[in-house]
């Protein structure tokens, strides 16, 4: 059984970041991000940290769940995850116990901008509509409807929307 994914999911599905979660466990960012990519594996006192942080029992966490996950999803199963002036993040998979990956639809209004620091461990990019300027740390490009780029843990990604409708952005992160 693979802890490390769990450990990810939950994290994700609670809100929290690597360094929020490292903190209120008690536990360091390095730890964390080794233990979710399955890098070194947690004593039980540590597991136990978490899990408390998490919200989950032991118990819990090693048995099966038993609802049954979806697979298909529609538009109107969308949730709004963050909206700001100038743009809106929707979760195209809501509320799906331990997800291995998070897709995201990002929406910016014509203009607009948008800045993170990416802290989860990889993620791709995909211009469904539009026209961006991506920023990922001192390299710069513009994309175009129908192109794409990939990004790995802990970067800056810096999007502006050029053009005068709103672009749309599939975001996935892993």
């Amino acid at each position: 059984m693979k802890i490390g994914p769990k450990i990810r999911r939950l994290r994700k599905l609670r809100g929290l970041t690597i360094e929020e979660l490292a903190e209120n466990a008690d536990l360091t960012k390095g730890f964390i991000s080794q233990l979710e990519r399955d890098m070194t594996v947690p004593t039980v006192v540590s597991l136990k940290q978490l899990l408390d942080v998490l919200g989950v029992d032991l118990a819990t966490f090693f048995s099966e769940f038993s609802e049954r996950e979806r697979h298909i999803y529609i538009k109107k199963d969308r949730v709004v995850e963050a909206s700001k002036k100038g743009y809106q993040i929707e979760s195209l998979v809501p509320q799906l116990k331990y997800l291995e990956m998070e897709p995201k639809i990002l929406n910016l209004a014509p203009g607009a901008k948008y800045e993170v620091k990416f802290e989860e461990d990889e993620g791709f990019g995909f211009v469904v509509k539009g026209r961006i300027r991506l920023g990922i740390e001192k390299e710069e490009r513009t994309l175009n409807r129908g192109e794409c780029f990939y990004i790995f843990f802990d970067n800056t990604i810096k999007m502006e929307n050029l053009g005068s409708r709103p672009a749309e952005i599939l975001l996935v992160n892993y």
